[in-house]
């Protein structure tokens, strides 16, 4: 049995359900059961701060999730308040079915601020939809779902393949709403079973093995012109947060589609980890060239959580390594990011001599957390699981991964 990770993993479910869910759901919230956008590292709520719609839909999803994990028990009235407000601030007030998207920012009161309709805020919208009907069963939630598909098939649709970036459009397009996009049509999927949703991921993933993924560099490509080529002007930015992300969906997408695209996972995690550590803590940098030239030493706390989900999904296909990774990086977090004056909230970043910055914790990282939390519960189901049958598996029992990480990850840091 992997005892430290499981203790780690145990450390941190305790984490969340005895300081970040107490806090993210009382003074995360206003008086009006609006999310507030951040808490100051001395736990005050900032709750003259604008609200980006998105992180209104993130935190519902932080809260649904939490309550399926069994974190909190006492929850869903207050998520399901704060959504129905969120829906209520975000929409056009004549739009009552909601089928013409959602703003971007909104007031501190909630009155709309900017009403641009942008297409990674769509993607979170649909997000919280698939854990709502998860949650439920309602299949009003799918409903809806549906309209605000409709409303991006007709409105935001890009005749060179994917959506574009906003209503108004603007440049550069990205891979990261995508990416997201992709994330929530893989929810209603799972949440469903609906083929259709499974087909709209389809199309996103056509669109990462056609543009995103740089079979070359190994890389994501973050920014694209409007034909989607790599766009000059932004110097070969790469995030390995990103790369993480990716790794982990598309092991997602497997499972859902019957592909065996595994290989992609295997290539973004390696990849990610030979460009973006930093070699004085083994945490992932904010940003680097595809050679691994630091761009912004700068490490953020969201790349980390993206990390450990990464490193869940290869320890569990056979690469014994990434077990390691995944409790290095989860008693890392609570011992440096996570260990605050204040219990529940998160240091943001630390700069690149390794002090942490005295910004506040932003709402929308708990989103990146829980979604951590959920993988390392998959991961740590999988190895009880397998813990009555005999030992947990590692690197080499498959062909696929075994063979393959022995040859290339030889020589990288754990």
């Amino acid at each position: 049995m992997p005892i430290k990770f499981l203790a780690a993993a145990d450390r941190l479910t305790s984490w969340c359900s005895s300081a970040a869910l107490p806090m993210w759901s009382s003074r995360g919230i206003d008086s009006e059961r609006r999310f507030v956008e951040q808490i100051s590292q001395q736990g005050l709520a900032e709750v003259e701060v604008h609200r980006r719609v998105r992180v209104q839909f993130r935190q519902y999803y932080s809260l649904a999730h939490s309550h399926l994990l069994g974190l909190s028990t006492d929850l869903l009235e207050t998520a399901e308040q704060a959504m129905t407000q969120a829906i209520a601030d975000s929409f056009d007030a004549d739009d009552l079915t909601q089928e013409r998207g959602c703003a971007l920012l909104l007031s501190a009161d909630g009155s709309m601020l900017d009403s641009t309709r942008d297409l990674y805020t769509q993607a979170f919208y649909l997000l919280a939809l698939a854990w709502r009907f998860r949650l439920s069963g309602d299949s009003k939630w799918l409903e809806a779902a549906d309209r605000e598909i409709a409303f991006l098939e007709k409105e935001m649709a890009s005749p060179e393949g994917g959506y574009i970036e906003s209503i108004p459009d603007r440049l550069p397009r990205r891979q990261n709403p995508h990416m997201h996009l992709f994330e929530a049509f893989l929810a209603l999927h799972e949440a469903s079973g609906a083929a259709r949703y499974l087909s709209l991921a389809d199309r996103i993933f056509h669109l990462f093995e056609a543009h995103f993924f740089n079979s070359e560099s190994e890389c994501i490509i973050e920014y694209f012109t409007q034909d989607w080529q790599p766009d000059p002007l932004q110097g070969g930015r790469i995030e390995p947060g990103h790369m993480m992300e990716w790794a982990w969906l598309v092991d997602q997408y497997a499972k859902q589609s019957g592909r065996s695209v595994g290989t992609y996972s295997q290539r973004l995690y390696l990849k990610a980890r030979e460009i973006g550590l930093d070699p004085a803590t083994g945490l992932l940098i904010d940003e680097v060239r595809a050679d691994g030239t630091p761009l912004r030493r700068t490490r953020r706390s969201w790349p980390q959580t993206e990390y450990i989900k990464a490193a869940t999904v290869l320890a569990q296909a056979g690469y014994a390594p990434a077990l390691d990774h995944a409790t290095f990086v989860i008693e890392t977090l609570l011992d440096t990011y996570l260990n605050t004056d204040v219990p529940g909230i998160w240091q943001d970043s630390y700069n690149a001599d390794g002090a942490a910055t005295d910004n506040p914790a932003p709402a929308s990282t708990f989103y990146h957390y829980m979604s951590a939390i959920g993988a390392v519960s998959n991961l740590v189901r999988a190895i009880r699981t397998a813990s009555l049958k005999g030992p947990f598996l590692g690197a080499g029992d498959t062909p696929e991964y075994g063979e393959n990480f022995a040859r290339r990850s030889g020589s990288y840091p754990h």
